[in-house]
Protein backbone atom coordinates (compact mmCIF):
# COMPACT_ATOMS: atom_id res chain seq x y z
CA UNK A 1 0.00 0.00 0.00
CA UNK A 2 1.15 3.59 -0.89
CA UNK A 3 1.15 5.79 2.16
CA UNK A 4 0.94 9.67 1.42
CA UNK A 5 3.07 12.33 2.82
CA UNK A 6 2.08 15.41 0.70
CA UNK A 7 -0.56 15.61 -2.07
CA UNK A 8 -0.84 19.17 -4.27
CA UNK A 9 -2.47 20.07 -7.34
CA UNK A 10 0.21 20.62 -9.60
CA UNK A 11 -2.53 22.12 -12.66
CA UNK A 12 -5.07 21.84 -14.55
CA UNK A 13 -5.23 20.17 -18.29
CA UNK A 14 -7.36 18.29 -20.47
CA UNK A 15 -7.33 14.32 -20.30
CA UNK A 16 -9.48 12.73 -23.64
CA UNK A 17 -11.33 16.05 -23.75
CA UNK A 18 -12.29 16.41 -19.85
CA UNK A 19 -11.04 19.00 -17.19
CA UNK A 20 -8.37 16.93 -15.05
CA UNK A 21 -6.30 17.59 -12.47
CA UNK A 22 -2.49 16.75 -11.88
CA UNK A 23 -1.92 15.85 -8.53
CA UNK A 24 1.68 15.49 -7.26
CA UNK A 25 1.93 13.11 -4.40
CA UNK A 26 4.89 12.58 -2.07
CA UNK A 27 5.45 9.43 -0.75
CA UNK A 28 5.35 8.55 3.20
CA UNK A 29 7.63 5.49 2.87
CA UNK A 30 11.67 5.19 1.99
CA UNK A 31 12.06 4.26 -1.30
CA UNK A 32 8.35 4.35 -2.89
CA UNK A 33 8.25 7.33 -5.78
CA UNK A 34 6.87 10.20 -6.25
CA UNK A 35 3.27 10.18 -8.02
CA UNK A 36 1.78 12.32 -10.55
CA UNK A 37 -2.17 11.60 -10.22
CA UNK A 38 -4.51 12.71 -12.63
CA UNK A 39 -8.05 13.34 -11.70
CA UNK A 40 -11.33 14.07 -13.39
CA UNK A 41 -14.72 15.06 -12.29
CA UNK A 42 -17.14 12.00 -11.90
CA UNK A 43 -20.47 11.15 -10.96
CA UNK A 44 -19.87 8.48 -7.99
CA UNK A 45 -20.34 9.32 -4.41
CA UNK A 46 -16.69 10.87 -4.08
CA UNK A 47 -17.37 12.98 -7.34
CA UNK A 48 -13.99 12.60 -8.47
CA UNK A 49 -12.04 9.69 -10.05
CA UNK A 50 -8.29 8.74 -10.66
CA UNK A 51 -7.65 8.21 -14.50
CA UNK A 52 -4.09 7.82 -14.57
CA UNK A 53 -1.05 7.43 -12.44
CA UNK A 54 2.65 8.30 -13.25
CA UNK A 55 5.84 7.43 -10.78
CA UNK A 56 7.90 10.72 -11.19
CA UNK A 57 11.35 9.80 -10.57
CA UNK A 58 12.48 13.23 -12.02
CA UNK A 59 16.18 14.20 -10.99
CA UNK A 60 16.31 17.99 -10.59
CA UNK A 61 19.92 18.14 -12.00
CA UNK A 62 19.10 16.22 -15.31
CA UNK A 63 15.25 16.78 -15.47
CA UNK A 64 14.61 20.27 -14.22
CA UNK A 65 12.45 20.99 -17.65
CA UNK A 66 9.57 19.00 -15.82
CA UNK A 67 10.24 16.47 -18.80
CA UNK A 68 10.31 12.57 -19.98
CA UNK A 69 14.19 13.14 -21.50
CA UNK A 70 15.55 10.37 -19.46
CA UNK A 71 12.24 8.14 -18.54
CA UNK A 72 11.18 10.20 -15.28
CA UNK A 73 7.88 9.13 -15.67
CA UNK A 74 6.44 6.25 -16.23
CA UNK A 75 2.96 5.23 -16.68
CA UNK A 76 1.54 2.37 -13.74
CA UNK A 77 -1.65 3.13 -14.06
CA UNK A 78 -2.26 -0.54 -14.78
CA UNK A 79 0.26 -2.13 -12.18
CA UNK A 80 0.59 0.24 -9.83
CA UNK A 81 -1.78 -1.60 -7.45
CA UNK A 82 -1.19 -5.46 -6.98
CA UNK A 83 -2.94 -6.71 -4.28
CA UNK A 84 -2.23 -7.87 -0.94
CA UNK A 85 -3.36 -11.41 0.70
CA UNK A 86 -6.12 -8.95 2.56
CA UNK A 87 -6.86 -6.61 -0.42
CA UNK A 88 -7.24 -7.06 -4.05
CA UNK A 89 -6.16 -4.71 -6.39
CA UNK A 90 -8.91 -2.50 -7.26
CA UNK A 91 -9.59 -2.63 -3.53
CA UNK A 92 -5.94 -0.95 -2.88
CA UNK A 93 -6.91 1.16 -6.13
CA UNK A 94 -9.80 2.67 -4.21
CA UNK A 95 -8.65 2.60 -0.44
CA UNK A 96 -5.69 5.04 -1.95
CA UNK A 97 -8.08 7.25 -3.86
CA UNK A 98 -10.35 7.84 -1.05
CA UNK A 99 -7.13 8.64 1.65
CA UNK A 100 -6.26 10.81 -1.42
CA UNK A 101 -9.00 12.76 -1.17
CA UNK A 102 -9.41 12.88 2.19
CA UNK A 103 -5.86 14.06 2.28
CA UNK A 104 -5.46 17.88 4.11
CA UNK A 105 -7.88 19.76 1.87
CA UNK A 106 -7.36 18.69 -1.30
CA UNK A 107 -11.08 17.23 -2.21
CA UNK A 108 -12.18 20.83 -1.20
CA UNK A 109 -9.06 22.32 -3.52
CA UNK A 110 -10.17 20.26 -6.31
CA UNK A 111 -13.86 21.52 -6.35
CA UNK A 112 -12.50 24.90 -6.33
CA UNK A 113 -9.99 24.43 -9.43
CA UNK A 114 -12.86 22.30 -11.31
CA UNK A 115 -15.18 25.32 -11.06
CA UNK A 116 -12.49 27.89 -12.18
CA UNK A 117 -11.44 25.42 -14.85
CA UNK A 118 -14.96 25.39 -16.41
Amino acid sequence: MYYIKDAKIRRMLKYDGAPCAEVGVLPGAVGDSALLVYIVEDNREEGYEIVRILTNDADTDSDWFDNNMHDAFVDVTSSAFTGSPVMSPEEERDKFQRELLIFGDLKKQLGLRFQDYS
